[in-house]
């Protein structure tokens, strides 16, 4: 589990909740292949993967980019004349 205050913290970076939780789950798979987490982690101190990722992303050390998304046109259908 995570703690609710850096939760709440993250959540105030990135407002959208799906888009969060999806950072999130990318970033704990990486601490836990073995990246080294971004942000200073006191020695003694158990932090779980998902307080690392919170953590980095409220002191803003993890670069998200939203991807655009591309305008969809739609092409009129000639109509027919009655």
């Amino acid at each position: 589990m995570f703690n609710p205050n850096y939760y709440s913290l993250a959540l105030k970076k990135i407002p959208k909740r799906y888009l969060l939780v999806n950072i999130l789950s990318r970033r704990m798979r990486q601490l836990q292949k073995g990246s080294e987490p971004l942000v200073q982690i006191e020695e003694g101190n158990s932090i779980s993967n998902a307080d690392i990722a919170l953590k980095e992303i409220v002191e803003e050390k993890l670069v998200i980019n939203e991807p655009e998304v591309p305008e969809v046109k739609r092409k009129k259908s000639p109509r027919k004349s009655k």
